[in-house]
């Protein structure tokens, strides 16, 4: 086994072109640390990654780099790291590159979301796509411990179970302080990197919201032994079976006792006509909520029930809580930033930070300057502020079918109860603790 001096060396005497293909590569791969700051995980996202997508060089070209690398790595008794430099994985995604960026980012993906170095998401933290300094340093902590399990046979790749031990050991990385007894745990740290880029991540207005809801997120709320009444009352007709139509709405019976059990108003006319979903909207706004967003329960034949999620949500009342006030944002995994969660979070920080009722007229105008400063544009192609006011109204219909609108408001206002402003509050504070999927948003 050679020093790295030595192998470079070495391969300068065999050749002095693939020494310099390794000298320089060496340099990118570890940011000048050498070998020894060599991880199977940063090693792979080089090879896939930052070597095809950094250089508009062909496959061939980036495949004797490959190959240069992989000489060093021999002569300095590294040979596992060898091995990933001239395999057939390697290859092959360097030669999806040689197709187009986005083959070869899809093949990226794909390879190190198979690739046991690579830390997986688990029940505490979703890793971003695009990390801040304190994460990425995370991620490469994970990495590595995951990196020297496999290799003392602690975790075997491929064995029953080894995905599960996989995140179990990076929770327990996440949750570990990462100095001196007692300072902050890497989970803490991200944390605090996500609030802090969420409140300082856009210029202009919203920022500026951001920054003066900050010291109300981490307040903790003071709420009633159940915050989310029609949450936890659909939770629990799914729990025994919600009872559908042939159309697959909710049973009529149910959707009269709901509706008489949280007072809301129906669309409904005539004597003695039955009482439909539709007619009951904030009813059928919350069964949406729940199955395609929240994905608690699931439609079984002719009846609503629970999923795993919505059995966590049924059993605690904490996981009810932030799923549920998530829910009022909303997800953003997609690859370009989404104009109806951009107005929905606004429209909450605008409206948890104004003292008593806003008008609706003025929330309207503001999120449209908020966001004609940001360079949206109407999805439709029609209006911005006609656009915002559609987001506003459906907004509106998810506060009222969790009960946190303050129906007692004047006409034309929107205010939320107590409840309501703790829960735009938890909303918000998801949102800025959200992996980040796409940059400055």
């Amino acid at each position: 086994m050679m020093t790295e001096a030595e192998a470079l060396k070495t391969l300068a005497r065999e050749d002095p072109a693939v020494a310099d293909d390794a000298r320089t590569a060496l340099h990118s791969l570890t940011s000048g640390g050498g070998l020894g700051a060599i991880s199977l995980l940063r090693l792979q996202e080089y090879l896939w990654y930052a070597l095809p997508a950094g250089s508009a060089e062909s496959p061939e070209a980036h495949l004797t780099v490959t190959k240069a690398l992989a000489r060093l790595f021999t002569l300095a008794g590294m040979e596992r790291y060898a091995e990933v430099c001239t395999s057939a994985e390697t290859e092959r995604i360097l030669a999806a590159y040689g197709v187009s960026r986005t083959e070869g980012l899809s093949a990226y993906t794909g390879a190190l979301a198979t690739s046991h170095a690579a830390p997986p998401d688990t029940d505490l933290l979703a890793w971003s796509s695009v990390m801040g300094p304190e994460e990425r340093a995370a991620y490469d902590a994970c990495g590595a411990a995951i990196e020297l399990a496999v290799a003392s046979k602690e975790l075997k790749p491929g064995v029953s179970g080894w995905k599960t031990k996989r995140a179990a050991l990076v929770e327990r990385w996440l949750t570990r302080s990462t100095g001196a007894p007692g300072s902050d745990t890497w989970l803490s740290k991200i944390s605090a990197e996500r609030i802090e880029e969420w409140a300082h991540g856009h210029p202009g207005e919203r920022s500026r919201l951001a920054r003066a809801v900050m010291p109300k997120l981490l307040e903790p709320p003071d709420l009633p032994d159940e915050p989310l009444p029609t949450l936890a009352w659909i939770l629990e007709q799914a729990g025994t079976g919600m009872r559908l139509t042939a159309r697959h709405y909710i049973a009529p019976t149910i959707v009269g006792e709901a509706a008489v059990l949280f007072g809301w108003r129906t669309g409904s006319s005539g004597p003695g006509r039955r009482q439909q979903e539709l007619d009951v909207y904030p009813l059928h706004t919350l069964r949406a909520l729940a199955q395609h967003e929240m994905g608690a329960i699931r439609r079984s034949g002719a009846a609503l029930v629970l999923t795993r999620t919505g059995r966590l949500m049924a059993d605690d009342a904490a996981v009810r809580w932030h799923i549920g006030t998530a829910s009022l944002i909303g997800p953003d995994d997609a690859p370009d930033p989404d104009f109806t969660v951009a107005v929905r979070e606004a429209a909450l920080l605008i409206v948890a930070l104004h003292e008593g009722p806003v008008g609706y007229e003025e929330l309207a105008s503001r999120l449209t300057e908020i966001h004609a400063a940001e360079g949206w544009a109407s999805r439709s192609g029609g209006s911005l502020a006609g656009a915002i006011r559609g987001e506003i109204h459906v907004l509106r219909h998810r506060l009222r079918a969790l009960q946190l609108l303050d129906e007692e408001a004047p006409p034309g206002t929107v205010a939320l109860t107590s409840v309501g402003t703790a829960a735009a509050l938890s909303g918000l504070l998801a949102r800025a603790l959200r992996p980040r999927r796409h940059e400055h948003v």
